[in-house]
C-alpha cells in the first residue's frame, strides 16, 4: 500500500533547515499545518491573505496554483518579497508540497 504521507523543507527565522510531514488534506493550508504542529503565534488574520505574517519564499520546487488578487495585494506590501514570495495561508495542503524547499521570511 502507498504511504500518502509528504515531507516538505522550512528554514525558520533562526535559519535552522526543519522538515515537516503532512498528508494531503490534512489541513486547509501550509499556514495551518505549520501553525498547529511547529510555530506559535503566526498569521495574524488567521489565513485571509490580509497581513503578510506567513510570508514564505520558496527555494525550491515549484506550485502549480497562481496567486489571487488578495495575495497579490498583500504581497505588494510586504517588505523583501521576490518572484517567489507566497503567502504560507493561500497554499492548499497536497502532494504537490512533497520535496518543496521555503524559508519563512521575517516580519518587518
Amino acid at each position: 500500500m502507498a504511504s500518502d504521507t509528504y515531507v516538505l523543507t522550512y528554514i525558520n527565522e533562526f535559519d535552522e533547515e526543519c522538515k515537516a510531514q503532512f498528508k494531503t488534506n490534512e489541513y486547509h493550508s501550509l499556514m495551518e499545518l505549520l501553525f498547529d504542529k511547529y510555530i506559535e503565534d503566526w498569521g495574524d488574520c488567521k489565513g485571509r491573505a490580509w497581513c503578510g505574517t506567513c510570508h514564505i519564499q520558496i527555494l525550491e520546487g515549484h506550485l502549480s496554483q497562481t496567486m489571487d488578487a488578495d495575495e497579490k495585494h498583500t504581497l505588494s506590501k510586504v517588505e523583501g518579497t521576490s518572484e517567489n514570495s507566497r503567502l504560507a495561508c493561500q497554499i492548499p495542503v497536497n502532494a504537490e508540497l512533497h520535496n518543496l524547499v521555503f524559508k519563512i521570511m521575517e516580519r518587518s
